[in-house]
């Protein structure tokens, strides 16, 4: 775990790439658990915190307060949902890396038809932004830059 964590550019990275398909996707998920029944860890361990639709949270979070309709009049008024934090993002690291394949299993069931594994991959884009990728790929990372 870094012992700074950039909350500003992971939360920059989800704005980013929040455009009209991805808030749709946001927007568009009932929360019906048919992804968690495709999810090979959901399966598994049968904790919600496994759910496909769990691993969007950080993302919405980011969109819900600052990109949705009304999401400045909302923030003005206090109606916003909080901003997301350093805790927030090191709690979402081990569910964005290390429980999730990528398989699109979950995308593949969603009956709303959101793409869950794309919402997963950009996820990991801005917790790296934050560093808060895994060590190997933080390194390799750096390797490349050097």
């Amino acid at each position: 775990m870094p012992e700074t964590v950039n909350t500003q550019a992971a939360i920059d990275k989800f704005l980013a790439v929040t455009g009209a398909h991805v808030a749709s996707y946001l927007d568009a998920c009932i929360h019906c658990g048919q992804c968690s029944q495709a999810c090979h860890f959901y399966e598994v361990t049968k904790d919600p915190k496994y759910t496909p639709a769990y691993k969007m949270v950080p993302i919405a979070k980011a969109y819900k307060r600052h990109k949705a309709p009304l999401s400045s009049i909302k923030r003005a008024l206090g109606f916003a949902p909080p901003e997301l934090t350093a805790e927030d993002l090191q709690e979402w690291q081990e569910l964005i890396f290390d429980s999730c394949t990528m398989c699109a299993r979950c995308t593949t069931v969603c009956p709303m038809g959101i793409d869950i594994a794309s919402i997963v991959a950009v996820s990991r884009q801005a917790m790296v932004a934050a560093g808060l990728g895994p060590e190997d790929l933080m390194q390799a990372a750096e390797n490349a830059r050097t």
